[in-house]
């Protein structure tokens, strides 16, 4: 697999960021398309996340993993209290995802790992009838990584 392409979109009126991403992930990388979303006019704190992880390949030593839970500690007043639903597919992506959830045990930030997008959405909002919308703006953030 290649080098990391990702792309986000904020949806304001659902209070959620869809993060999709597809290659190799390595920590420093992740953390520059962090800082990124953060930058984002639409940006504000206590977005929830929908992280799509399903085509990336981990190549995430536990230091690493420390390491980005540091770079979350350090900008959780950016980030506020929000939800964050990981949607993997492979037992590195769960396995990964769970270690950073473990280490991370922030009250501020619900984490769980799904391995589809529509019970990721319908853990992330409230509201059944914007699932099937935001599963568009999945596919949607998709097409930019691949096209």
């Amino acid at each position: 697999m290649a080098a990391l392409k990702s792309s986000y979109k904020i949806i304001v009126q659902h209070n959620i960021i869809i993060e999709y991403h597809k290659g190799n992930i390595d920590v420093d990388s992740y953390i520059k398309f962090k800082e990124k979303t953060f930058n984002d006019k639409d940006f504000k704190t206590g977005l929830n996340y929908l992280i799509h992880f399903k085509n990336v390949n981990f190549f995430t030593p536990q230091e690493d993993i420390k390491k980005f839970v540091n770079f979350i500690k350090n900008n959780a007043p950016k980030l506020g209290k929000r939800k964050v639903g990981f949607v993997t597919s492979t037992p590195n992506q769960v396995v990964t995802t769970t270690i950073y959830k473990t280490m991370l045990a922030d009250v501020e930030q619900q984490v769980a790992v799904f391995s589809t997008i529509d019970t990721a959405l319908n853990w992330l909002t409230s509201n059944p009838l914007n699932t099937k919308e935001l599963i568009e703006v999945v596919k949607a953030t998709e097409k930019k990584v691949e096209g």
